[in-house]
């Protein structure tokens, strides 16, 4: 859920406009999958843990942001976006505990 909200706080501070646009999948599947996460993970854990989600993404687009420039930034962005789907996959495939 860290991921997807890193893909969606990193291309809101895309400088360059073209890439910005080119950051349009990766922010839509993000806000579909992180909110879906998101309702879910705070449902089972609670507030705080949905919260720090989000702070410690904002603290990684900030920083991703500063360190690269408007290219380096979108492959942040797509490399971050895969690794988060990777992790969603992973995390739907186990079943919940009845």
């Amino acid at each position: 859920m860290t991921l997807f909200w890193l893909v969606i706080l990193a291309a809101a501070r895309m400088r360059h406009d073209v890439l910005l646009v080119m950051c349009i999948p990766a922010v839509f599947v993000a806000f579909v999958l992180g909110f879906s996460m998101g309702i879910y993970a705070w449902d089972t854990f609670g507030t705080i843990h949905a919260v720090a989600a989000v702070v410690l993404a904002w603290f990684g687009a900030r920083e991703l942001a500063r360190r690269y420039d408007a290219r380096d930034l979108l492959i942040a962005i797509y490399l971050c976006w895969a690794i988060g789907l990777m992790f969603a996959l992973i995390a739907t495939g186990f079943p919940d505990e009845v």
